[in-house]
């Protein structure tokens, strides 16, 4: 049975057989955006990187207007008519692609050269490779997430014991990624401490008797899932944690993979492999990938209703971004199937909630409430690759609060926007979701770039199997004839 999700007609009127090869021909023109969008999220990264070291005005322009650029070609991935649009340039759109994907593979070899260079003491005074190779390892997030397994298999509440220095000590955490607070030494330091302030900060702290210094955030500042769904691995005798959250990223290609039409398939596996940036994060300790693979399984299985709030509890669990998909995925739920639909879904994701974190706020309430709210509550310096670069260069006011009305703006006109279109584009709220963060005080490109494979996901299983399905006695009949 040939699983095309084109007609037969369609193959035979398409380009040049030649450039099929690496693509097929039946290959629906706007997946191939994802290598764009992933190469524009690294431009983006380096730009960025420029941008915070040099403060030039231009420069952070230009990496702002990338970012939004990299907000655009993905929202395409998302809508279904970008493909009649592109099919006539679906040739040079194949060649450009395979293009990419080749300069992505050497760029990975090359880093991966440039890393052993610098471990070995080869390259010594470039900045950007050394910056780079310092990254791999725990940030402070994966340490403290790590050390509150640690304290909950010794039977006591994470939300209580936790301690970033500690922390710290023990999974070789570089200053570079703990994140300071606007308190203490650093009251009165703006745009960012330095690195002199951090290490005497770090120094003082590492003297005191235990007691977590102000200067640092020292909170499990997530819901209880970022440190029990891991607690197994960590008292099987796993030591770094980030073999769990590579372990969640391949869980979650192996599920569109499995999902995808078997002619989709080999497009799945080269856009991840290819995905460098996806890899770095995972190498520098970032823990998203638990999250984003629950929304994916939430998101694709929504038509079965337990199964599907039952994900996106877990979710919502695990980190705070997730709860601003859960949103789009209400909108999503109350358009496609009504009021009594969602009042069932929001019921479970609360009642999952409720069930993995009742236990640590019957114990420390208090405790367990600063450490959730930690991110939205505490003085945090502004960081990141949206819009906040023009405040930490000096150009517009540093009023947290100005960006946080600016985030919930975009938030409301998204949620509305999404209502009335999401039927539309049901995928594009799986990106809409993490708009806002780009215009936030703290608006760290980890915290929207997972989108990308969310929406790319999401498109090939939900909207082209459905395409391949309902192509298949067209299909069947052909082949008779």
């Amino acid at each position: 049975m040939n699983d095309s999700i084109m007609p037969d007609n369609d193959r035979k009127s398409s380009p040049d057989g030649r450039i099929g090869k690496l693509f097929p021909r039946s290959l629906p023109p706007r997946l191939l955006l994802i290598f764009f969008a992933i190469i524009i999220q690294i431009g983006g990264e380096v730009l960025s990187w420029y941008a915070k070291n040099t403060g030039n005005p231009v420069i952070i322009s230009l990496a702002i207007l990338l970012w939004l650029f990299w907000f655009g070609l993905v929202f395409l991935i998302a809508k279904p008519s970008i493909d009649d649009t592109l099919r006539p340039y679906r040739k040079i759109l194949h060649l450009a692609a395979i293009v990419v994907v080749i300069v992505l593979s050497l760029m990975a070899l090359g880093e991966g050269i440039g890393i052993h260079l610098v471990n070995t003491g080869v390259v010594k005074d470039n900045a950007m490779a050394t910056t780079l190779t310092e990254s791999f390892g725990y940030n402070d997030a994966t340490a403290l997430n790590q050390q509150a397994s640690q304290i909950l298999l010794d039977g006591e509440n994470p939300y209580k014991k936790s301690n970033i220095i500690s922390a710290a000590e023990e999974f070789k955490v570089s200053p570079d990624y703990l994140t300071p607070l606007k308190q203490g030494a650093f009251a009165q330091v703006f745009p960012y401490p330095t690195d002199e302030q951090i290490d005497k900060a770090l120094s003082k702290a590492e003297t005191s008797t235990g007691t977590p210094p102000v200067e640092f955030e020292s909170k499990v500042s997530y819901p209880a899932g970022s440190f029990l769904f891991q607690a197994p691995f960590v008292a099987l005798g796993l030591k770094d944690t980030r073999w769990f959250y590579l372990l969640c990223a391949i869980v979650m290609v192996a599920v569109i993979f499995w999902k995808a039409p078997k002619s989709l398939r080999p497009l799945v596996i080269i856009a991840f492999l290819t995905n460098l940036a996806l890899w770095n994060l995972i190498g520098t300790g970032q823990t998203d990938t638990l999250y984003i693979l629950f929304i994916l399984l939430g998101w694709i299985f929504r038509r079965q209703l337990l199964l599907s709030a039952l994900f996106m509890g877990l979710a919502a669990t695990t980190k705070q971004i997730a709860w601003l998909f859960i949103l789009f995925y209400l909108i999503l739920i109350l358009r496609e199937a009504g009021w009594k639909r969602v009042a069932q879904s929001l019921g479970v994701i609360a009642f999952t909630f409720i069930v993995t974190n009742l236990p640590f706020i019957f114990s420390a309430p208090q405790a367990w409430m600063q450490g959730v709210l930690a991110p939205i509550l505490d003085p945090m310096f502004p960081k990141g690759a949206g819009i906040v670069a023009f405040t930490i260069a000096g150009i517009l006011p540093p009023n947290s609060l100005l960006f946080t009305l600016i985030e919930v703006a975009v938030l409301i006109l998204a949620l509305v926007w999404y209502y009335y279109n999401c039927r539309k584009y049901p995928q594009a709220g799986l990106l809409l979701a993490v708009l806002p963060l780009f215009f936030a005080w703290r608006s760290f490109s980890a915290y929207f770039y997972f989108a990308s494979l969310l929406v790319f996901g999401a498109v090939i299983i939900e909207e082209y199997r459905k395409f391949a399905a309902s192509k298949q006695p067209q299909l069947i009949s052909s082949a008779h004839l």
